[in-house]
């Protein structure tokens, strides 16, 4: 009885090993790269990049349906363009999160824009 006990852990070890290793090296550990992280990165496939709209860096170009701002990190800033539908909460200084990849110009192309929900609501005013 002792050996099944043995034998069943020499074959689980290397499968639980192998699962750790991939949950720590997966690109999907954390929900986003921060906008710093991700500035300091060479080109990188398709990557989630969140930080907080930079106030007065939105412009829209309706001719394009283009949307150009930038998101702040805690030391920089990152250019992004978007063209898609655009969330009604989007505002200065919210937390957007988007997924998409980095451009020639070292900007980022976002495919997808979500905006981090608030701790808390506050009536508009």
């Amino acid at each position: 009885m002792n050996s099944k006990f043995i034998i069943g852990a020499l074959v689980l070890l290397p499968v639980l090993a192998h699962l750790a290793y991939a949950a720590v090296v997966s690109p999907m550990g954390d929900y986003y790269v921060p906008v710093d992280q991700f500035v300091t990165r060479s080109a990188a496939p398709p990557v989630r990049v969140g930080g907080q709209i930079v106030p007065g860096s939105i412009r829209w170009d309706n001719a394009t349906r283009t949307m150009r701002f930038q998101l702040a990190g805690d030391n920089s800033k990152l250019d992004v363009v978007y063209r898609g539908a655009v969330p009604d909460s989007f505002r200065d200084g919210f937390t957007a999160i988007l997924e998409g990849t980095r451009g020639a110009d070292g900007g980022f192309m976002a495919s997808t824009l979500i905006i981090k929900c608030p701790h808390q609501y506050v009536p508009a005013g």
